[in-house]
């Protein structure tokens, strides 16, 4: 364990250990709260020495000698409960810290994971992560799909989230990550600054990475909303095309559309949808346009151009 990290440790431990006993005036209580707004790290170690009170609850019952007794006298309580929970967090540091596992969300499902780091995991639908965290590094493989991540400041781990070959490398920001097929990432970052390849990406702009090659540009807030108004359950169109239209739609749903005439392929679009509200959309753009549906077998709904 780093001394950083055993330091915070010990910090979680004593103002832990004062509140379960009482043991904070008015000027302490306030500097508690200053420490904890001060650093994400603090409340995530707080966090931590939280779940190691009730093991170290545990040791209280242990008998005590009389030179222990001594000892104890010379102390205070939370003095001693702290020691203790430092202990206790020592052999704990190793849960929190490595973590490895994988989450996914089904078509049309959303899920919200929190690391153990106290980094967020937005998924969108169809999407996967594996995570692989260690006291040097933590990564993050985005196996297919897209996720919104908000990531705990620590910059003696940064946080890198791999998508195909491209890595985006960030200590504490918030970004948006799409894989656009195997060789297209699209990268929308909503607060700080990360790096993809070369290049640092602040706050509301995007990278797109396509064949090793990152282009860059700054978007306006009503794009930077549009791009991650998914964690709403939404689908915003502002001008894309229909088969571009269709194809975010069939994102959320078994159900697939298909532009099955070019001819009305290049029609723009728009509006607000949820995204399970593929049949608000099928009537909106057959009411304003030349367009009829036909359902067809294996889950699929034809788009057609009316003659």
């Amino acid at each position: 364990m780093g001394q950083e990290a055993k330091n915070l440790n010990s910090a979680a431990a004593e103002w832990l250990a004062k509140l379960q006993h009482g043991e904070l005036s008015s000027a302490d209580q306030a500097e508690f709260d200053r420490w904890m707004d001060a650093n994400p790290a603090h409340a995530v170690a707080f966090a931590r020495a939280e779940q190691a009170w009730e093991q170290a609850k545990r040791l209280q019952a242990l008998p005590k000698t009389n030179v222990s007794a001594t000892k104890s006298a010379a102390r205070p309580h939370w003095a001693i409960a702290a020691s203790v929970l430092v202990a206790v967090l020592g052999f704990a540091f190793w849960y929190f810290v490595w973590e490895s596992r994988s989450y996914s969300t089904d078509v049309g499902e959303r899920r919200s994971v929190m690391l153990k780091d106290g980094s967020q995991i937005n998924l969108n639908t169809a999407s996967r992560v594996e995570i692989d965290m260690s006291e040097q590094q933590r990564t993050v493989r985005l196996v297919r799909g897209e996720g919104l991540f908000k990531v705990a400041h620590d910059p003696t781990r940064p946080f890198v989230v791999m998508a195909g070959n491209t890595a985006v490398r960030a200590v504490g920001t918030a970004f948006n990550v799409r894989m656009r097929g195997e060789q297209l990432v699209e990268v929308t970052v909503t607060e700080g600054i990360v790096s993809v390849g070369d290049r640092r990406i602040s706050a509301d702009s995007t990278a797109v990475v396509a064949a090793g090659a990152v282009s860059s540009a700054t978007l306006e807030k009503d794009e930077l909303h549009r791009r991650v108004a998914w964690r709403e359950g939404v689908i915003e169109l502002k001008g894309e095309t229909l088969a571009q239209a269709v194809d975010e739609f069939n994102r959320y749903s078994k159900r697939k559309l298909v532009v099955a005439d070019p001819a009305i392929a290049a029609i723009r679009v728009g509006g607000r949808f949820e995204t399970d509200e593929a049949d608000k959309f099928l009537n909106a753009i057959t009411t304003s346009f030349a367009i009829r549906v036909v359902a067809a077998e294996n889950d699929q709904v034809f788009l057609l151009g009316r003659p």
